[in-house]
């Protein structure tokens, strides 16, 4: 093979390679799997008509001592199959209209910060399991727990989201 030969090959070579990565990336042959995820909504309702009422019924109605909660759970298994459930609890008002007009106004912005929070928790959950993917389900309890320390964290530069707008007066 003469050296024009030789040269005309290589060139075949590297454009099949590069069709052949264009293809893949083109129809995902490489693409990392997403972990399922799966979000549940379970309110509970609220009703008072003033801002101590509302404190009041959030502190009794919900769940497990606070006004809002995310539970999340990471599992895999198989060939790392990946699954995140995230199960948001939040306050919903059942007569919003019947609050004053200032206090409507509170309780919206109170509750979008709120939801911001609790999404910022489950976003940990979807990192936490994106990172055990990436690591093909290796250490995946380690990983776990460290992005568990990062809710915690989260919650203590927050103080569980009041920094933020989560309270009520």
């Amino acid at each position: 093979m003469d050296h024009t030969s030789q040269s005309i090959t290589a060139t075949k070579q590297k454009v099949s390679f590069w069709l052949a990565l264009g293809v893949c990336l083109l129809t995902g042959a490489f693409a990392f799997a997403e972990p399922t995820i799966k979000v549940i909504e379970r309110p509970y309702k609220v009703s008072a008509t003033t801002a101590q009422g509302l404190v009041a019924q959030m502190s009794v109605g919900g769940p497990i001592g606070f006004w809002a909660f995310t539970r999340t759970s990471v599992a895999w298994r198989g060939q790392c199959e990946v699954r995140v459930k995230i199960r948001y609890s939040m306050p919903v008002h059942s007569n919003p209209e019947q609050m004053s007009p200032e206090l409507r106004r509170k309780w919206n912005r109170m509750i979008k910060a709120m939801r911001r929070h609790e999404e910022q928790h489950g976003r940990h959950a979807i990192n936490a399991a994106r990172e055990i993917e990436g690591a093909n389900c290796v250490n995946g309890n380690a990983i776990l727990r460290k992005w568990r320390g990062q809710d915690k964290a989260y919650d203590a530069r927050t103080d569980h989201g009041k920094t933020e707008g989560v309270f009520l007066q």
